[in-house]
């Protein structure tokens, strides 16, 4: 790729893969270390159904209804869920471990936190859907060919087929 201003495409792929790679692990890590469990998660979910006398009540009825009927049934097994799926996607996407598996988990994650808090405030609204719009660019851009070990995995072959991809304007 040519180089535009400061720094060339890759190495800004790069650092917002890292970035967003550090934000998952660090998230996952406080929930961890803050005991994080299914007491918790049920009460975060409750107080965003009902609103918690700060906000309206959550909008998405049908998301509402897999969070009462499936989640905070089995509030542990999700809190679980929640914790090391950041953790795994954090790492996956900070090392450019099969970067684009991770970034779709990570969409899914959090489009989940989306549906289920968006109503909230602006800022948990803006970052989960600007966190998903990026780690599907990370796909559609196939970032893990950039300085990550999926290149070493997929080696000159990969790099090899994303040329030849990008001058068609074909997907990796």
């Amino acid at each position: 790729m040519k180089r535009h201003g400061l720094l060339s495409p890759e190495v800004a792929w790069t650092l917002v893969r890292l970035f967003l790679g550090f934000s998952f692990v660090r998230s996952g890590y406080e929930k961890l270390a803050g005991n994080f469990n299914g007491q918790a998660l049920t009460g975060t979910l409750t107080s965003w159904i009902n609103g918690g006398g700060k906000v309206p009540p959550d909008p998405n009825l049908w998301y509402v209804g897999f969070l009462k009927g499936t989640v905070i049934p089995h509030a542990g097994l999700f809190a679980s869920l929640v914790i090391y799926g950041e953790i795994l996607v954090g790492i996956a996407l900070f090392l450019g471990l099969l970067t684009s598996i991770a970034a779709l988990a990570g969409a899914f994650l959090n489009l989940n936190y989306y549906l289920a808090a968006a109503h909230t405030g602006a800022s948990t609204q803006g970052i989960n859907a600007l966190y998903i719009v990026v780690q599907l660019l990370f796909i559609l851009a196939c970032v893990g060919q950039y300085y990550s070990v999926d290149q070493y995995i997929f080696g000159f072959f990969g790099r090899r087929r994303a040329d030849e991809h990008a001058e068609t304007g074909e997907s990796c």
